[in-house]
C-alpha cells in the first residue's frame, strides 16, 4: 500500500512539472502581440519617421528573434527598421502602385510571426483614357439620342477608392450651333461613357465637331483629372430638294429628226455637289410625253430633253409636259418645335421620305416642212410671298401669301407637309392667302415648315417657311421679322412675276404679228406663201431675246 502512495506521488510530480513546462513554453511563443501598422504612399518625409510599437510583453524577447522579409532584406530593401524596443520606423517612401503591403517576419526556433505594414494610397494617378483621339463619322440624318461614342478611362489608384473613382464630363464643343447639344451618360462607378446629341445635326452648318471630354478623379485631398477629344464627322445626307433655275434659252430642231436636244433644264440643290443627295433624277409626263427622252448631265445635273419620236404637227402643235425632279437619296428633315430642361428636344424627324418637284412648259411645234421651233416657258408654280414670318408667343394665328406667275386667278391649294399634328394647321387650304394657325404646344424659337403650293393648272411647288415664335414683350425680334415680311417680297417671286408678264405680253404681240401678216396675205395656206410668210417674220424679227424669252435662229 505504502509503495502505491509513493507511485502516485511520483506520478502526479511529473504532471504538475510537465505542466510547468508547457505553460512556459506557451508563455514563450506569446511574448508579444503584433498590431496592425499603416504607412502612407508615398510620404515626403523626413525620415526616418516611426510608423507604431509592436505589443511586447517582454523587453528582452526582441533579441530573441531574427527579423527579415520586405522592407527590410527583400525588395524593396531598407526601407522598414525595426528597433530592439519594438518600434518600427519608416526609412523611405513606397509606391502604393507597386506595393499594396510590406510582410515583416520575427523568426526564431519555435516562432514563426508575420508583421503586415499595410501601404495606404495618397491620389497620385490621374484617370487616363484608352485614347487620346477617338474619331467617328455619322449621317446627318441621325435621329437625336442615338449611341454617338463610347469613351474609356482607368485610374491606377486603389480600387474602389475616391482616389480611383471618377466622373466624365464634356469641358467643350467647337464649333458651338444652335441646333445641336451633346451630352454624356456615365452610370454610377462606370469607367465609360456614352455621347449623345439632343436636337438636329445639319451639315450645312457644320461638317465637323470636335468634343473636348474629361476625366476626374474624386480624391479628397487634391482632385486629379485628364482629357481626350472626339472628332465627329458629318456626312451630308439629303435635307435639300433640287429646284428649277428658270432660263429663257431656246433652240431650233429638225421636224422629223430624232435625237435632237430641245433644251437643258437647270436645278440647283444645296447638298453636297456629287453627293447621291445632289445628283438628280428626272422624268417626263404629259401630251406625247412617249415623243421625248430626259437624262441627267452627271456633271451639271442639268435635264437634257431629246426627241426620240418624229413630231408630227397635223396632230398636235402645241404640246404641254411636265417634269418632276427628285434625288437619287430619299430625303429626310428634322425641324426642332421646343427645348425643354430635361431630357431630349422636341423635333420633327423623317427619314427615307420620297419628295420632288414639279415644273411645266410648253412645246409649241410650227410646220415649215424644214424645222421645228421649239418655245420655251417654264413654270415653277406658286410661291411664298415672304419665307419668313415672325409670330408673338400669344398670338393664335398669321397669315401666309402665294403669288402665281403662271395663273391669275385665286385657286391655290395649300398644304401642311411633314408631322406637325398638334402644333400647326390651316384654317383653310385654298386661296392666295390662307391663315396658319398656331397650337398651344408650340413653344419659343425657329420653326421650319414645309408648305406644299399647287394651282389649278396642276403646278407644284414645296416651299419652306421660317416662323419665330418669341415673348413679344420680352423681344423685339419678332416685330422686326414681321414688318419685314410685309414690306419686302422675295426676290424669287418678284422675278417670276416679272417673267410671267413678259412671257405674256410676247405671246400676245406675237400673235398680233401673225394676224396682220396673215389678213395680207392671199395664198396662205399654199407652200410658197407659207415660205414667203416665214422669210418675211424672220426677217422682221430681231435676233436676241424676244419679249416672251426665246432666241430666235434660222
Amino acid at each position: 500500500m505504502k509503495a502505491v502512495v509513493i507511485v502516485f506521488l511520483v506520478a502526479v510530480s511529473v504532471c504538475i512539472q510537465c505542466a510547468n513546462a508547457s505553460k512556459q513554453n506557451l508563455r514563450k511563443k506569446r511574448a508579444w502581440v503584433v498590431d496592425s501598422l499603416y504607412m502612407e504612399e508615398e510620404h515626403s518625409g523626413p525620415f526616418p519617421y516611426k510608423l507604431g510599437d509592436l505589443n511586447i510583453e517582454r523587453r528582452s524577447a526582441m533579441e530573441e528573434y531574427f527579423i527579415h522579409g520586405q522592407g527590410i532584406d527583400k525588395d524593396p530593401k531598407g526601407i522598414i527598421s525595426v528597433k530592439s524596443n519594438g518600434s518600427v520606423y519608416a526609412l523611405g517612401k513606397v509606391d502604393y502602385e507597386e506595393y499594396k503591403k510590406l510582410t515583416v517576419r520575427l523568426t526564431n526556433a519555435n516562432t514563426n510571426v508575420a508583421v503586415d505594414i499595410v501601404i495606404q494610397d495618397v491620389n497620385d494617378h490621374a484617370p487616363v483614357f484608352n485614347k487620346e483621339v477617338y474619331e467617328i463619322t455619322i449621317d446627318e440624318s441621325t435621329p437625336q439620342g442615338e449611341h454617338l461614342v463610347t469613351v474609356l478611362a482607368t485610374d491606377k489608384d486603389q480600387f474602389g477608392s475616391a482616389n480611383s473613382l471618377f466622373t466624365l464630363r464634356i469641358v467643350s464643343v467647337s464649333p458651338q450651333t444652335s441646333n445641336t447639344e451633346f451630352f454624356i451618360d456615365q452610370a454610377e462607378a462606370e469607367l465609360t461613357g456614352t455621347i449623345y446629341f439632343k436636337g438636329c445635326l445639319d451639315y450645312e452648318e457644320s461638317q465637323k465637331y470636335t468634343i473636348l471630354v474629361e476625366a476626374k478623379d474624386h480624391g479628397e485631398k487634391v482632385q486629379l483629372s485628364s482629357t481626350s477629344t472626339v472628332i465627329l464627322n458629318i456626312i451630308d445626307r439629303n435635307n435639300h430638294l433640287p429646284e428649277f433655275t428658270e432660263t429663257t434659252d431656246s433652240s431650233w430642231v429638225k421636224a422629223q429628226k430624232s435625237g435632237e436636244p430641245v433644251y437643258r433644264l437647270q436645278v440647283t440643290d444645296k447638298d453636297s455637289r456629287g453627293s447621291a443627295a445632289w445628283r438628280a433624277r428626272y422624268s417626263l409626263q404629259g401630251d406625247k410625253a412617249q415623243h421625248f427622252k430626259i437624262q441627267t448631265d452627271p456633271d451639271t445635273n442639268d435635264g437634257v430633253i431629246t426627241i426620240t419620236e418624229p413630231l408630227n404637227y397635223e396632230e398636235s402643235s402645241n404640246l404641254s409636259l411636265t417634269v418632276t425632279v427628285e434625288n437619287e437619296e430619299p430625303f429626310f428633315y428634322c425641324t426642332i418645335t421646343g427645348r425643354p430642361t430635361h431630357g431630349l428636344w422636341d423635333v420633327r424627324h423623317s427619314r427615307g421620305r420620297s419628295s420632288s418637284t414639279s415644273a411645266s412648259f410648253l412645246i409649241t411645234s410650227r410646220d415649215t416642212r424644214e424645222i421645228v421651233k421649239h418655245v420655251k416657258r417654264l413654270e415653277t408654280g406658286p410661291l411664298l410671298w415672304a419665307k419668313k414670318l415672325g409670330m408673338c408667343l400669344s398670338e393664335k394665328n398669321t397669315e401666309i401669301t402665294a403669288v402665281d406667275p403662271d395663273q391669275y386667278g385665286p385657286s391655290v391649294h395649300f398644304e401642311l407637309m411633314g408631322d406637325v399634328e398638334g402644333e400647326w394647321r390651316l384654317h383653310s387650304n385654298y386661296g392666295t392667302t390662307v391663315r396658319l394657325i398656331k397650337e398651344s404646344a408650340v413653344r419659343e424659337g425657329d420653326h421650319e415648315l414645309t408648305l406644299k403650293i399647287s394651282d389649278s393648272r396642276g403646278q407644284v411647288s414645296l416651299q419652306s417657311l421660317l416662323v419665330r415664335v418669341c415673348d413679344c414683350d420680352v423681344s423685339a425680334d419678332c416685330h422686326v421679322l414681321r414688318r419685314t415680311a410685309v414690306l419686302q417680297l422675295s426676290v424669287t417671286a418678284v422675278t417670276a412675276i416679272i417673267s410671267g408678264l413678259l412671257l405674256l405680253l410676247g405671246m400676245v404681240l406675237m400673235a398680233f404679228h401673225i394676224r396682220r401678216r396673215a389678213k395680207k396675205s392671199t395664198s396662205f395656206r399654199s407652200l410658197s406663201s407659207l415660205n414667203t410668210f416665214e422669210q418675211s417674220l424672220s426677217s422682221d424679227t430681231p435676233e436676241g431675246p424676244a419679249f416672251d424669252g426665246c432666241l430666235l435662229e434660222n
